[in-house]
């Protein structure tokens, strides 16, 4: 590898949502992001999460165990009483990571059936 490269960045994350409005509604309402309903289009819809864009899309389907998506949130049980909330269901409740870093995490499944990530400093 050369040394003097630096590594190319995500751009843009799709997201599996077969149900546009229930993820516009869990993502606005749980981390506040921000949903572009019908844009660009009716079946893929825009977002902003803060630092990274990208898209929900109605014709992909979530598939189990594939790549998951960590989320930093600042009040780790208050993002958990969202999550429940609005539709989602804790897999993992939050647990120190030990050895491997300070800080917390967490993991939920989607009202679409995504696996999710939540990360917290504490």
């Amino acid at each position: 590898m050369d040394e003097t490269r630096k590594p190319d960045p995500f751009c843009h994350i799709v997201i599996p949502a077969p149900d546009l409005e229930r993820a516009q509604i869990f993502y606005e309402s749980v981390f506040g992001w921000r949903v572009h309903a019908n844009v660009p289009g009716p079946n893929y819809w825009f977002f902003e999460s803060g630092n990274l864009r990208g898209a929900f899309d109605a014709g992909n389907k979530p598939s189990p165990k594939s790549v998951v998506l960590v989320i930093r949130v600042v009040d780790m049980g208050t993002t958990i009483y969202g999550i429940t909330k609005y539709g989602g269901t804790m897999t993992q409740d939050r647990s120190p990571i030990g050895d491997a870093a300070a800080g917390y995490d967490a993991y939920f499944v989607d009202p679409n059936g995504n696996e999710m990530g939540l990360y917290a400093d504490s």
